[in-house]
This record gives structure tokens, C-alpha cells and sequence, in this order.
């Protein structure tokens, strides 16, 4: 029987998960089974114990009913490797499996199944159910612990499991058909370890404490003695008087009546409640059991000698050490034996859970202040730039706030600097004529979404640069040829491409923004059309060729990024390489490094090739505009240096002099470079009808 259930077992096993290699020693016997014909019938006590002890009650039934009441959420992890970064995935096979496991049980209830066993027994086993013609997961079960049974392997470790059911069927189940989840038991490999093993006696004394007492109350009143006699009784007298005994003195309600003996005599043998301590027996028996589980009184309800700072505090400790280590357990399940079951569709997917810990508003408001603090002190300094001041701080980036745009200045008046606009904003608003948004936010908003869109595509191509160093170094230290890491070079095409196409939309998306500015203060402009050679085309006849510059500028920017990298890589590698170690050692390492890196010049980079195509886009409308009133403004620079601080507001006289200072991109004499977003904006006098 045992070989052709031994078979059973293997043909439930034919889609199992197959084991990259077998483990290097025998975790099981050769010479016999793992209770392959028996479960663990220890489990079912364990489980039992649930509903004999109230503290374990409690225990279980907080602890479980807190992870059950966790929200779920699937995400597409961010290539950044920040969780803040990931994207929600509001739709997959397996979310939906999650959130409904099968048609009797929603999440919450199963997941709480799942705890009460995994608190008990020390084991969570999930049961996948699946259609016949599909192996995509359909259904999932949550079963007793005492019912399966792991069936070790000595060449594999795990061959199978053996479900038991009720009526004593042994059911062959395979790897890709049961999830465990399991505290590990330092004495078997293949099972848990639940803590009601460690109180086993504390709760049989409880059991018996508690039954005990209640046979005080029910038969006696009292603890007992003997009645005794000098003769011997017939046995009606006896029955009599076992009647008349009971009728007047058994149960509650006849406790402490006088007793009336008839030629007999009472000898006393009692032991009184307050001797025996059972009060204090039980007391001592629920701090074992809460002592097994590493759980309070408060957390169970015990609300002694407690105000509102530490009922917050219990609380928060609850959610970090008991909550979040069982949230992890099955987080880990999701997403390392769940997940994997869907193919190719859940790559670079992840189930995670909403942090069950509350807020602590006062300490979040300490850590807020002496953050804004520490941002204050920094940016007064005017070192460091302000988005990495920001994130140096663990502060969010911030917009500025919206700055006035200047009106036209009346005929024959003498231009208002941007000082003074400023200082007329105290008692009156400047904007645009029905402009919805300041131009000058929306222009950072594109810059931001532009910038962003360009890393995502830069992705890939970070991934193929970094596989390329790493065979370059790999290849080096192999051939002994240590030197050659200071010749690591790298194909910066494809990337000159990929910002060559983003560079084009942003001046295409600039130059359509200028003219609706000026579109807005009443003034009709064409805005020049990127065609694919980039090439700005105003009107028939008049061509303004900024495309080959931005050509130019992606090319540049590709190979500076490119060639950063691989500087990068070979510092790296020169620092990790010592005489001995393996090429891909090396290699593997340096490529660790590598994507690990937060990739600050190449987003200065980017963001300032992008910015310059910006101010080259609003340029080249404004050449194709009417004379306006060009101004100067540096709105949108997160930390000013002198320079920019002087020019914003100014006034400029022709078109030549914008293009000098923001025909590059940045302001020409800003100190932080490429970093700066100075741009021009315009102002036109309709009252003389051009336009």
C-alpha cells in the first residue's frame, strides 16, 4: 500500500515547483517515512485549547481578528526601488483571488482562519483549488494543521504533502497545490512551533482549576469531609440517608445550612477556597500564557492603571510587534509562491499591506518642525540646491508659490520694474487676461512631467548600460588586464535618441504654450511645428533651425551620462577588485552598486537639456511674434543664487539680448548651471491694435 500511495503522491506532484538544486545533505531519513500515515494529533489539542482557557481566547482572538482587519494593495514596483515610487495595480486574477479566496469567505474571514491556526498550532496551510483546464489559481482554502502532513524528500527535501480528511482518506497533494506558512521549529525543518506546546501544564492547570471550582459550587458548597457511624448501615438506611444529604445540602442554594445528624458523626476535611488559592493559580497560569505570546494585559483588555499616552503607545506597540510580523509572514507567501503561479504577468508585481500602525501626531509634528528647521538653516546657506535640500531632510518637494505676471506697460509710460509689480500686489491680483493657470507653473509642471517620462524611458537603457559594464569588467579582471577598467566606454546612440525625441516635444509643447500666452492677452501668434528632423517651421518662408542645436545638445547629454556611468562603474570596480577574486564576483558587485545609485547627474542632466528646449521653444514663438515686453523671471529656481536674484524682473531690449541669457537653457550667469530654470516672459500693448 505504502509504494502506490508513494506513486498517487508522485502524479499529484507532476507540475510541482521544481528545486534549483538538491539539498546538500538529507534533511529526512532513506530508511523511513515522516509520518506520512499520521498527522500531527497533537495539533488538534492545541486547537482545542482555544476555547478551554479565556486568556488564550483573547490572545487568539485579538491577534488574529487585527490581521485580518489589514487592507491589501498590488503594486507594479518602481524601478527606483522606493516603495513611494511604486504604482497600484487595481486589477489582476490575483488580486481578485486575494480579496475573494473563494466563494464561502471573504479575505478577512480567511486570513483570520489562517492566524488562529498559525497562533495555535504554530502553521497557516492554504489549499490551492484549480479549474481542469487551467493552471492559473482559482480558489484558496484554509485547512486544519493536524490534517496535512509534509512528505520529505531526501534527494528534493520536500516531495508532496498528505491531506487527511475526516473520514481517514489520505489525499496526495502537490508543491504547486499547498502554501505553508510556518514559525519555524528549531527540531523539524518541515513544521511549526506553536507556542501552547511551551504551556501546555499552565493551561491543563487552568482547565482543571476552573472545572474544579465549578464542582465546588455545584456539588457541595464546600470542600467535603466524612460521615461517619459505629455500625455498619443497611442499605436503606444508607440510601436514605445519601438522599436526605443531597436534597438538604448539594448545590449553591443550600450552601451553609445546618447540618442534622442521627446517630452519626461529621468529620471534617475541608480545605477552604482561600486556602487552595485557585484565584491566584488561575492569575498565575495567564501570565504564562501571555508571557508565551509576548503580549500585554493591555493588549488584551486589561485596562489597569492605563491613561490616553499609553493606551496610544500599547497600541502602536501591538500593531509593530505582533500585527506586522504575521502581516510579513503572509506577505511573503503572496508574493513568493502565490504570485509566481500567474507566469509573466506578475513580473515586477507585489502584494504589500497598509502599515497598521497609527499615527502619532505629536511625534510627527516634533519631526516636521525640526525638519523645516534643518531645510531653513540649509537653504540660508545657499550651498545646496532645494530639491535636495528637501529630500536630505525627509521633506516632500514643494512648489513655489505663484508669482504676479507684469501687465502691458501703458503707451508712453516708462516700464515698471518687477520690484515694483511686486509691491503692488499688496492691495490688488496681476494676471494674464482670462489665463486659467500662471504660465510660468504650468511651464515647471511640463518640465516635471517631461522629466519624468524621459527617466522612465531611461530605464531600459540604464539596465543594457549597466549589463554592458558589467561584462566589460567581468571580461578585464578575468584577462588580468586591470588597466583596461579605465577604457570602460559605452554606445550612447540609442540614448541620444531617446532625449533627442524628448527634447523635441518639449520645445514643440513650450513654443504652443508661448503663443497661448500671448493668445491670451489678446495677440494671435503661430507657434513653430517640430517636424521629425526637428526643425521649427513659423510661416511659410521663415524657418528658425534650432533642431540641429538640440540634436546636438542630445547627443552631448547621451554621452556625458554614458560616460559618467562608466567612470562610476570603474571606480567601483577598482575598489571591490583584489588579487584572487572572480571577474563576475566583481562584476556582480559593481552592477549591485550601479542600480543602486540615485542617479543625481544624470536628472540634472536631463532636466536641464529638457529646460533648455523649453526656453528654446519659447523663444522661437516670440520671434514670431509681435514686439511684446520682455521680461526676465526666476520664479520657477527653488534656491536663487546672486545672479539670478539680479536678473529676474529686467527688462529686456531685444530679442538678441533674451537669447544671450536664456538661449542656452538656464540663465548664462546663474552659479547653479544647469540646475537653474530662469525663463522670459512677454507682454503685449494691445491698446495700439497690433496683433
Amino acid at each position: 500500500m505504502g509504494r502506490s500511495f508513494l506513486g498517487s503522491l508522485a502524479n499529484a506532484a507532476g507540475s510541482l515547483r521544481t528545486p534549483s538544486a538538491a539539498p546538500p545533505v538529507p534533511f529526512s531519513s532513506r530508511a523511513q517515512s515522516y509520518g506520512i500515515f499520521g498527522a500531527r494529533r497533537d495539533a488538534e489539542g492545541q486547537m482545542r485549547a482555544m476555547s478551554a482557557v479565556g486568556t488564550l481566547f483573547a490572545i487568539v482572538d485579538r491577534t488574529s481578528n487585527a490581521t485580518a482587519l489589514v487592507d491589501w494593495k498590488l503594486y507594479r514596483k518602481a524601478t527606483s526601488g522606493r516603495d513611494e515610487d511604486r504604482v497600484e495595480v487595481t486589477s489582476h486574477a490575483a488580486l481578485d483571488l486575494w480579496n475573494r479566496p473563494n466563494a464561502f469567505m471573504p479575505r478577512q474571514e480567511f486570513v483570520e482562519s489562517s492566524t488562529q491556526h498559525y497562533d495555535l498550532t504554530g502553521e497557516s496551510w492554504w489549499v490551492i483549488a484549480r479549474h481542469a483546464a487551467s493552471t492559473l489559481p482559482l480558489e484558496l482554502w484554509p485547512v486544519r494543521p493536524d490534517r496535512m502532513t509534509p512528505v520529505p524528500s531526501p534527494e528534493t527535501f520536500l516531495a508532496g504533502y498528505i491531506y487527511t480528511s475526516p473520514d481517514g482518506e489520505q489525499v496526495p497533494l502537490g508543491l504547486d497545490q499547498v502554501i505553508q506558512l510556518r514559525r519555524p521549529n528549531p527540531l523539524d525543518p518541515y513544521r511549526g512551533l506553536s507556542p501552547v506546546l511551551s504551556i501546555l501544564p499552565d493551561l491543563d492547570t487552568s482547565r482543571y482549576a476552573a472545572e474544579w471550582s465549578r464542582a465546588f459550587f455545584m456539588n457541595s458548597a464546600q470542600p467535603g469531609g466524612i460521615l461517619q457511624f459505629d455500625q455498619r448501615l443497611s442499605d436503606a438506611e444508607f440510601t436514605e440517608l445519601r438522599d436526605r444529604w443531597a436534597e438538604q445540602h448539594k448545590g449553591v442554594a443550600n450552601a451553609h445550612r445546618v447540618a442534622i445528624l442521627e446517630q452519626g458523626k461529621w468529620v471534617d476535611r475541608t480545605v477552604s477556597q482561600r486556602d487552595m488559592q485557585f484565584v491566584e493559580l488561575r492569575g498565575a497560569t495567564a501570565d504564562r500564557v501571555r508571557e508565551a505570546y509576548g503580549i500585554s494585559k493591555t493588549a488584551i483588555g486589561d485596562f489597569e492603571d492605563i491613561n490616553r499616552a499609553s493606551a496610544l503607545a500599547a497600541k502602536a506597540w501591538f500593531a509593530e510587534q505582533q500585527t506586522i510580523p504575521r502581516l510579513e509572514r503572509i506577505k511573503a507567501a503572496l508574493n513568493f509562491e502565490l504570485l509566481p503561479m500567474y507566469g509573466r504577468s506578475t513580473d515586477g508585481l507585489e502584494f504589500d499591506y497598509c502599515n497598521p500602525v497609527p499615527t502619532d501626531v505629536e511625534t510627527e509634528s516634533v519631526q516636521l518642525a525640526a525638519r523645516a528647521k534643518a531645510a531653513k538653516e540649509l537653504a540660508e546657506a545657499q550651498l545646496w540646491d532645494a530639491d535636495d535640500i528637501l529630500s536630505a531632510v525627509g521633506l516632500p518637494a514643494m512648489r513655489r508659490a505663484p508669482a504676479p505676471v507684469l501687465p502691458a506697460a501703458a503707451p508712453g509710460a516708462p516700464a515698471a520694474s518687477w520690484g515694483d509689480a511686486v509691491a503692488g500686489l499688496f492691495g490688488r491680483t496681476l494676471s494674464l487676461r482670462n489665463a486659467a493657470t500662471d504660465p510660468l507653473d504650468q511651464m515647471q509642471q511640463d518640465h516635471e512631467t517631461a522629466l519624468t517620462v524621459l527617466l522612465t524611458d531611461f530605464a531600459p537603457i540604464d539596465d543594457a548600460w549597466i549589463d554592458e559594464l558589467g561584462t566589460q569588467i567581468e571580461q578585464a579582471i578575468n584577462d588580468d588586464d586591470t588597466a583596461a577598467l579605465a577604457a570602460l566606454s559605452l554606445d550612447s546612440g540609442r540614448a541620444a535618441d531617446t532625449v533627442r525625441t524628448a527634447l523635441a516635444a518639449a520645445a514643440q509643447q513650450a513654443a504652443d504654450r508661448m503663443a497661448e500666452e500671448a493668445r491670451q492677452q489678446g495677440v494671435t501668434v503661430t507657434a513653430p511645428q517640430v517636424d521629425e528632423s526637428v526643425t521649427a517651421r513659423l510661416r511659410p518662408g521663415q524657418i528658425v533651425n534650432f533642431g540641429d542645436e538640440l540634436t546636438a545638445i542630445a547627443t552631448a547629454v547621451a554621452s556625458l551620462i554614458a560616460s559618467g556611468l562608466a567612470s562610476t562603474a570603474a571606480q567601483e570596480a577598482v575598489r571591490r577588485f583584489v588579487p584572487g577574486v572572480s571577474g563576475s564576483d566583481v562584476a556582480n558587485a559593481v552592477k549591485g552598486t550601479l542600480r543602486k545609485i540615485k542617479g543625481v547627474f544624470k536628472r540634472d542632466q536631463l532636466g536641464g537639456a529638457l529646460h533648455r528646449a523649453q526656453n528654446t521653444g519659447r523663444i522661437a514663438t516670440l520671434e514670431a511674434a509681435p514686439t511684446a515686453r520682455w521680461v526676465a523671471s526666476e520664479k520657477n529656481d527653488n534656491n536663487t543664487c546672486d545672479p539670478c536674484r539680479a536678473i529676474d524682473g529686467t527688462d529686456f531690449t531685444t530679442l538678441a539680448d533674451v537669447t544671450a541669457a536664456y538661449g542656452a537653457g538656464p540663465y548664462h550667469a546663474c552659479e547653479g548651471g544647469i540646475r537653474c530654470r530662469g525663463t522670459v516672459t512677454a507682454f503685449w500693448d494691445t491698446t495700439g491694435g497690433n496683433g
